[in-house]
């Protein structure tokens, strides 16, 4: 009888371990899926926050190129139900920038732009390349509105800044075959920018000229003044005589 009971004391001892060590395994679990729903989602936000800005950058082309109904894309922020005055803020999503320079870009706005994958909208300024979420997204305490804000410990971020500062460029000129070339290169820029345009004039002309090529003719020699532009942003200019 007395061994009966032990035999029985054993089991039950057992099933009790076995029964904590499951709870264990469950929480475990549970966290482990939870973290990664986050990471999930986290990712998700991350890319949509590239396309966008992708797309932004391709329209800041356009814009540089002269075309200024970009900037009407999108809606006005009044539209956006008070959402533009809680995010457009330095002390919420670091945005600094003009806040009239910016749209608020709906899904009609996103489906216009053939834009597909997009579920979030966003706030966009085209003038500075700026992507800001409407929402945001809440990881480990913290609600990110900008690929600028994202840590790279969080996510591998491949971004170019928005544009900062000026650009720095040489210039040098020489007598080929009778032309006078004046070429500009080692451009340097913190932004994001692929396509400069040169514009030169010779001392005592009052208009500037245009190069859409960074070496280009000019029709005497002299002194000249050069600089380098891309919608608002400007480089000092340069002297140089050829």
């Amino acid at each position: 009888m007395n061994v009966l009971n032990e035999r029985k004391g054993i089991t039950l001892v057992s099933l009790a371990i076995t029964i904590v060590v499951l709870i264990i395994l469950a929480s475990i679990g549970t966290s482990a899926g939870i973290d990664v729903i986050k990471q999930a989602k986290l990712n998700a936000f991350t890319t949509e926050l590239e396309v966008m800005q992708v797309k932004v950058n391709e329209l800041y082309d356009e814009y540089s190129s002269g075309n200024n109904e970009v900037l009407d894309y999108g809606k006005d922020l009044s539209l956006s139900g008070g959402q533009a005055d809680k995010v457009l803020t330095s002390s919420v999503s670091g945005i600094t920038d003009n806040k009239s320079d910016y749209r608020y870009y709906d899904k009609t706005t996103i489906d216009a732009l053939k834009l597909e994958g997009i579920d979030s909208e966003f706030f966009v300024n085209i003038k500075t390349r700026s992507v800001v979420s409407y929402n945001g997204m809440e990881y480990e305490g913290v609600t990110y509105y900008t690929l600028e804000q994202l840590p790279q410990g969080l996510y591998n971020v491949t971004y170019e800044d928005r544009n900062t500062g000026k650009p720095t460029f040489k210039c040098s000129a020489k007598t080929e075959s009778g032309e006078y070339k004046i070429t500009v290169s080692e451009i340097e820029y913190s932004g994001y920018i692929e396509k400069w345009e040169v514009k030169y004039k010779k001392e005592g002309q009052n208009y500037w000229s245009t190069s859409e090529d960074l070496t280009f003719t000019v029709p005497s020699s002299g002194k000249y003044f050069v600089k380098i532009v891309n919608g608002e942003v400007e480089s000092d200019q340069q002297e140089i005589t050829i």
